[in-house]
């Protein structure tokens, strides 16, 4: 059966709804009213008469309507009912258990309550997400399950796995509050994976034309083996990103305890990461920036970046990060971008010190920095650029956008992503924005940026090495 039992349900009942504020039942109902989602939504409620308006139901055998989908968000101990009603239903699809108190704890009755719960769904051919997690959300359809509130849907290319509703969440909260909000295609959070799981989920996404890169928060796995093997049948398709935590022996234990899933050994994920064609990050800024990235641009054809800058502290920093990524190397110029950077900048510019660094120092004004960038973009030597900039007060960061938004056409001609930095704070907000309209991903610090680039090269060396 596919997963779009759970992202284009037809219908879905929410049994545990709620006018208590204090309850996920009111968040959830809030989210599902607030959004608009396209589909038919019930609540179910013994308790309650109304909810936002809505008619509630005291049981899911009181629906007369055709149930696709159901929410459970009641204690752990009541699910058991609610499954055999779904059963005795006849058409309810899939299942999203909320709750938890199942076989993460680890306690053996527990463990034998979610067992019962799965036969009761397998004998009812009901799909499950859960228990112990928040389900779902589609921005095609308005969709979400979850009870964290206030989440922007917006759309995007970017589509979230996680073992955690709280840091996948937090990531699209995040991710909303850029100076440029970024959007998402949709979002999932695992739980227990009793049925439902994390390569079943990779699967989908890989199939789904509105997902240009997977994203994934990772605390443990229970097979190693079917995972990676599931890893190598997406990557060669879609990029695959991944926050892997529980790197130390502390946090390894905290991991495995809130998944019940296996840590394991982080170099030995490392190596695994690599030869799947996995890309690792280390945070969740990082995650994000990448994300942003391969959403918006296509991956450079090689691994040459020319970085150019305004400011000579932060091209530094960039220069760094992409030193200690090891991944890419620094163009080398040939003599004619040389010199025809020397004709179009100020004369105090530094070209080339080092190779395929130019410092074209802050009295570059925005003619000179699209100039700069046209040349650098046109030489055979230049895989991709990293355009850095700290607008000084004389300088509009808006003037500086505008004329480098005038190069956007010719970097997609030739394959040459951009990558622009501007600094700092509300000062740089709309030109942001400005590049942003023209395809330009933009980063808030010079090593957010010079990591997010050296992502998309890891990628361009996979592709590669697959031919």
């Amino acid at each position: 059966m596919s997963l779009d039992t759970f992202f284009y349900p037809e219908s879905i009942a929410i049994v545990g709804a709620s006018n208590n504020p204090n309850k996920a039942g009111y968040q959830v109902a809030n989210n599902m009213i607030r959004l608009g989602f396209k589909g038919r939504v019930y609540f179910v409620n013994p308790n309650e008469d109304t909810i936002f308006g809505h008619k509630v139901y005291k049981s899911l055998l009181d629906i007369e309507d055709r149930i696709d989908l159901i929410e459970v968000i009641i204690p752990a101990k009541g699910v058991l009912e609610v499954f055999e009603q779904a059963a005795e239903r006849g058409d309810v699809k899939g299942a999203i258990i909320m709750a938890s108190g199942f076989s993460e704890t680890g306690i053996p009755e527990n463990i034998e309550l979610e067992k019962q719960v799965l036969k009761v769904a397998n004998n009812a051919n009901i799909r499950v997400f859960g228990p112990n997690c928040v389900g779902v959300m589609n921005t095609d359809n308005n969709l979400d399950t979850t009870f964290a509130p206030n989440i922007k849907q917006m759309l995007g290319g970017m589509s979230i796995i996680s073992q955690s509703g709280s840091i996948a969440s937090a990531i699209l909260m995040f991710c909303g509050d850029q100076p440029v909000p970024m959007g998402f295609s949709k979002w999932g959070h695992v739980g227990n994976m009793s049925d439902v799981n994390t390569e079943e989920l990779l699967k989908y996404y890989m199939k789904d034309d509105k997902t240009s890169v997977i994203s994934m928060y990772m605390e443990g796995m229970t097979d190693a083996r079917q995972f990676f093997d599931t890893a190598r049948e997406v990557t060669p398709n879609k990029p695959l990103l991944i926050l892997k935590v529980g790197r130390s022996e502390m946090g390894s234990v905290a991991a495995a305890s809130h998944t019940g899933s296996l840590a394991g050994s982080d170099k030995i994920f490392d190596g695994a990461f690599v030869q799947s064609g996995i890309i690792r990050v280390d945070t969740v800024e990082e995650l994000i920036d990448t994300s942003k990235a391969f959403s918006m641009v296509d991956v450079p054809k090689g691994n040459r970046i020319a970085i150019l800058t305004e400011a000579g502290g932060p091209g530094v920093i960039a220069m760094d990060e992409i030193g200690f990524a090891g991944v890419a190397e620094m163009a080398k110029f040939t003599e004619k971008t040389e010199k025809q950077l020397k004709e179009v900048l100020p004369a105090m510019a530094l070209i080339s010190k080092p190779q395929g660094y130019v410092d074209m120092t802050a009295a570059a004004d925005g003619p000179q920095h699209a100039q700069a960038l046209e040349v650098v973009l046109k030489d055979e030597n230049v895989d991709a650029v990293l355009l850095i900039s700290v607008p000084p007060t004389f300088l509009k960061p808006e003037e500086i956008a505008q004329h480098i938004n005038t190069k956007a056409e010719l970097a997609k001609q030739l394959g040459k992503p951009i990558f622009a930095c501007f600094l700092a704070g509300k000062w740089i907000n709309e030109a942001c924005k400005m590049m942003e309209s023209e395809g330009i991903p933009t980063f808030e610090m010079p090593q957010r940026a010079a990591r997010a680039l050296s992502n998309l090269i890891k990628r361009t060396n996979y592709l590669n090495s697959l031919k």
